[in-house]
């Protein structure tokens, strides 16, 4: 059975990757969405402003424990508490994880655009980075600037902004990775699928 005249498979492409777009975006609004429409750690909520005080210094005292810090200064976590801690640590992996996959998929994708080499190291932590500057158009050897303190800063920026301009964009977009939650998704959406 053919289906090209009703649906022409040129345009199938974008009308995926316009709605793959669209799932993210709403995916990630209904997650944070139902993460601060039930503030767990407000005024407002059954626990006080001194519980969740606890909450915060029991973190931050397992996090790095010191010698002036004793067991008997530090408040046990009830197992409430515990649940809230465990429901935010297993959100935010989530969401990490979810992100790491994106910009992976991503970034593979726009190394496929520029027809770079070994692009499927986009998937790698460090390979990634490589493949960033690969595809700003800038020498492999500027990854080693990464591992420099505060000039790394301005290096990303430079391939941040150097990405667009290699796929024949405005540098400009850029600028959406400043936007908060949305703005890496935006990024890398607009880039490789675009």
């Amino acid at each position: 059975m053919n289906f090209s005249k009703y649906l022409p498979f040129q345009y199938l492409g974008v009308t995926w990757r316009r709605l793959a777009l669209f799932f993210i975006t709403l995916f990630t609004i209904v997650s944070l969405q139902h993460f601060i429409s039930e503030p767990i750690l407000s005024a407002s909520s059954p626990m006080s402003s001194s519980t969740s005080s606890a909450i915060a210094s029991s973190i931050v005292a397992q996090a790095s424990p010191s010698d002036s810090t004793s067991p008997s200064n530090v408040p046990e976590l009830t197992e409430e508490q515990k649940a809230i801690v465990t429901q935010i640590y297993l959100f935010a992996g989530i969401y990490g994880f979810f992100t790491y996959v994106f910009c992976s998929l991503c970034l593979m994708k726009i190394a496929d655009k520029l027809e770079l080499p070994n692009s499927w190291l986009a998937w790698l932590p460090i390979g990634n980075i490589w493949v960033m500057v690969r595809a700003a158009g800038k020498p492999g050897w500027w990854l080693l600037w990464f591992f420099v303190p505060f000039v790394n800063i301005v290096i990303a920026l430079i391939v941040l902004f150097g990405i667009p301009a290699n796929l024949g964009k405005s540098s400009l977009m850029g600028l959406l990775v400043f936007l908060p939650i949305l703005g890496v998704y935006l990024y890398y959406g607009l880039l490789a699928f675009t």
